[in-house]
């Protein structure tokens, strides 16, 4: 990537204005095109063209870009001529700089003007992400700016590939960190797995298929952090406190769907997308390429902003990254074989999963009623796992409840309560409130006895990213 100072020295040789007619002056035979995250996000699309002996490159600024289909219009404003040198920056320009913010190549190629009128260039591009012709029509200046209107004529894109499904590849839980340079070791982030489809949108897709979009509005425009015209990224749902994942403070936000009530807690409990795959670039399906393809093609894409960032992956030193996860409070590292491919929905030994403190998926199929402080409200909740297709009884549940999420069990129990008892054999649930076994609840805990009960629970929050069925107590017993 440029340093700063060598940018500075780019933009020092932009010195001169835009004198170059487009209409009418000799063309070159290169464009570039860069996305460039000022204030507003825009495209600056380049032509090669000559001023005078010296070919410089002159440019318009496309806040949409250019149109990706016919019948779309989109304005460009003529902006000042650029030096060729200009055409290769990619990094940072400083905030308190004209147009400070981050700078990248999204095109680059070949174009050849197909023809000119008094108020109209026709030019076909030949570039690594873009193949078509466009018309750029001068409409005169307005509010003090040089407008023009970009135009699609015709897309000479190849057909694109299909799409994976958006079914995370999962992990093996295994017993110890370790060391290996064909591994690559990254924290593991306490939020909710979500596949995100970006193209002119985005669209978050939990791991059982729920659309979420509409409950994380921070992260709507994901797409414009990415350098592509379409992409499929892997990442995590975070909300940080004092620097460390919640997912107790996430719980708060991950069922609310009233826009009224997200707008609120959106300044509140801000949320980040931590993105660590990339599964589909400009319509190629990625998901075949060793994981450091993947990875360095994913760092080329993503520009990192408020709202998305990239997961920090560590070669070789799985020891180190576990004991640094460790004492910052996190919940553990994923430990991945550099070489391996994405293979969407399963469980693969290619990734494994190393705890610092253990936690459990579980089916919530009843509740008992509170005594002293907490009567009239929920005691503990039943815990139950699937255990060849049967749920099996895991134990009770009844510390880490803050009041708010009290009243949020007793408001989703209450609408489940009154299916036939489970487990009445347990002389203590006898009293128990059934409830038709379709919540999961994150739990933390010490440990599993042996007689198949979770030791010293702490309820989390409950998720919406997980089937029951998925509740299996062989991933229990893995402790």
């Amino acid at each position: 990537m440029t340093s700063s100072s060598e940018k500075g020295e780019a933009r020092g040789a932009d010195a001169w204005e835009a004198d170059v007619d487009p209409l009418n002056a000799p063309v070159g035979a290169t464009f570039v095109i860069q996305q460039h995250h000022a204030t507003r996000l825009h495209h600056d699309v380049r032509l090669e063209m000559m001023s005078g002996d010296s070919p410089v490159l002159v440019s318009w600024a496309v806040p949409k870009g250019l149109p990706r289909r016919r019948g779309d219009r989109h304005l460009a404003i003529r902006t000042p001529d650029h030096s060729m040198e200009w055409g290769s920056f990619t990094g940072s320009i400083p905030e308190d700089d004209y147009g400070g913010g981050e700078v990248r190549i999204f095109d680059r190629g070949e174009y050849r003007m197909e023809g000119r009128s008094e108020d109209r260039i026709t030019f076909r591009l030949d570039g690594e992400r873009l193949s078509g012709i466009w018309h750029l029509v001068h409409t005169g200046p307005k509010d003090g700016k040089d407008q023009w209107l970009a135009m699609m004529s015709k897309d000479l894109r190849s057909s694109a590939e299909d799409r994976p499904p958006p079914k995370p590849m999962l992990a093996t839980l295994t017993a110890e960190a370790f060391d290996d340079p064909e591994w690559g070791y990254e924290p593991k982030w306490d939020g909710i797995r979500a596949i995100a489809e970006c193209d002119e949108e985005t669209r978050l897709i939990t791991r059982n298929d729920k659309d979420v979009t509409v409950a994380y509005p921070e992260l709507r425009r994901l797409h414009n952090q990415v350098v592509a015209l379409d992409a499929m990224l892997d990442g995590e749902i975070v909300a940080f406190e004092d620097g460390v994942p919640s997912f107790q403070r996430l719980q708060q936000r991950m069922h609310l769907r009233d826009e009224r009530r997200i707008e609120e807690i959106v300044r509140q409990i801000p949320v980040v997308y931590m993105v660590f795959d990339l599964l589909y670039l400009d319509g190629r399906d990625l998901t075949g390429l060793a994981l450091e393809e993947r990875r360095r093609l994913m760092e080329e894409a993503v520009v990192p902003s408020e709202q998305i960032q990239v997961s920090p992956l560590t070669q070789g030193a799985g020891v180190a990254l576990f004991a640094a996860a460790a004492d910052q409070g996190l919940e553990g590292i994923m430990a991945k074989r550099l070489s391996s491919r994405y293979v969407p929905g399963a469980r693969s030994k290619d990734w494994l999963k190393v705890k610092v403190s253990f936690d459990a998926d579980v089916v919530i199929v009843g509740w008992t009623e509170g005594e002293r402080a907490r009567a009239g409200t929920i005691g503990s909740l039943v815990m139950a796992a699937y255990d060849d297709g049967e749920l099996r009884y895991v134990g009770n549940v009844g510390t880490g409840f803050g009041r708010g999420l009290l009243e949020e069990a007793m408001e989703r129990l209450g609408a489940l309560d009154g299916t036939e008892p489970l487990f009445t054999e347990r002389a203590e649930l006898r009293r128990a409130h059934w409830v038709t076994p379709v919540l999961v609840a994150k739990v933390e805990h010490r440990g599993v006895t042996s007689a198949g009960r979770l030791r010293a629970p702490s309820f989390q929050g409950f998720r919406e990213d997980k089937r029951p069925e998925e509740c299996t107590f062989d991933q229990l017993a893995a402790f």
